[in-house]
């Protein structure tokens, strides 16, 4: 499972990555708020398919949620929907594609965090000195300026989205009964419609029809697929180790924009990459492992019979990897594991 949850942070890292440079090169003069909205649009509508193509029973899962679930997914979809595109969308705007790529890292500091204050996640020493040297470059790349200490509008708000994106990751993370590509359609359709909506009404900028299908085109790719990727990841190795390894995808931006838009970042900025780099390093090797207890718990989620499922079928009935309500039983034993959804246990 956790090499699993690590190819899924990965793959949706560069997706994501691409993200900044894409937009780049078609926004214009398109609103801040209309290519929010044109992204998450994008998103719920690529995944539309995806939902439909599984015949999911909608209606069913969604009547399932709790009253604590359904805060949670609201406020998922106010911050990282509604509001933290809104200013990623600023800082693209008005921003160079590399400073934004860069800073993009800053989610996986505000993650972590939320997820060792709120839900008492692990996290180990070598995930603290990471973060410790991302923050120490997005400070840097923040002050910018030739004539002493300037801060960058554009950058604060790339901060301000990437906040409001720890806090959706962790919400989400808990949305454990909510099939990822439906979580995934219901948090682009519902933020996409609201900052298209929202657009409309406040802005009157041309667009062409180009520059509406290449953002929907990116949205369901760098959003959708990449929000589907990012929430297998969540629940397989936790908020912050998956952050940690997201966190690859803004160099590959930073790269894009290098290669493709022809940007030329001041030496700071390498420099800035290259701290951010070595504290994603410091995730390698980490081993966690300790004597801990399972409580009896019933759920449902696609698995494989191993050590934490030995419950019984028919034989030939589940083979390979499948999906139903099953019984976990109280267990206690020891062996290196993440933060997946089995192993959400206090330290």
């Amino acid at each position: 499972m956790a090499i699993k949850g690590l190819h899924a942070a990965l793959l949706s890292a560069i997706l994501f990555g691409m993200s900044p440079v894409a937009c780049k090169a078609i926004v214009g003069q398109m609103p801040a708020s209309l290519l929010a909205g044109l992204l998450y649009l994008g998103s719920g509508l690529g995944l539309t398919g995806a939902v439909l193509h599984h015949k999911l029973p909608i209606f069913d899962i969604v009547s399932s949620l709790s009253r604590r679930q359904w805060v949670y997914l609201a406020v998922a979809i106010a911050a990282g929907g509604v509001a933290a595109p809104l200013f990623l969308a600023f800082g693209i705007r008005y921003g160079t594609a590399t400073e934004v790529s860069l800073l993009l890292n800053f989610e996986t500091v505000a993650t972590t965090v939320l997820a060792w204050l709120i839900f008492h996640e692990h996290i180990g020493y070598r995930v603290w000195i990471g973060k410790v040297l991302i923050i120490g470059a997005s400070i840097g790349i923040v002050l910018t300026g030739t004539d002493g200490v300037q801060l960058s509008v554009p950058g604060l708000a790339v901060l301000a989205a990437c906040l409001l994106w720890g806090i959706d990751n962790n919400l989400t993370r808990e949305l454990e009964s909510l099939p990822a590509s439906l979580l995934a359609c219901m948090k682009g359709l519902s933020a996409g419609l609201f900052n298209v909506l929202l657009s409309l009404f406040l802005f009157r900028n041309p667009v062409t029809g180009l520059q509406v299908t290449g953002t929907l085109v990116i949205g369901a790719l760098s959003y959708g697929a990449s929000l589907v990727l990012f929430i297998h990841a969540l629940r397989d190795i936790g908020s912050a180790r998956t952050s940690t390894w997201f966190a690859s995808g803004p160099f590959i931006g930073t790269l894009l924009s290098v290669i493709v838009l022809g940007e030329r970042p001041p030496g700071e900025y390498w420099v800035a990459a290259l701290v951010m780099l070595s504290g994603m390093f410091f995730l390698y090797g980490e081993r966690h492992r300790h004597l801990h207890q399972h409580e009896r718990f019933v759920h449902a989620h696609p698995h494989v019979h191993d050590e934490h499922h030995q419950h019984l079928h028919e034989e030939g009935e589940c083979e390979g990897s499948h999906e139903h309500l099953h019984v976990h039983e109280p267990m206690t034993h020891s062996h290196v594991h993440w933060p997946d959804i089995h192993h959400r246990h206090r330290h």
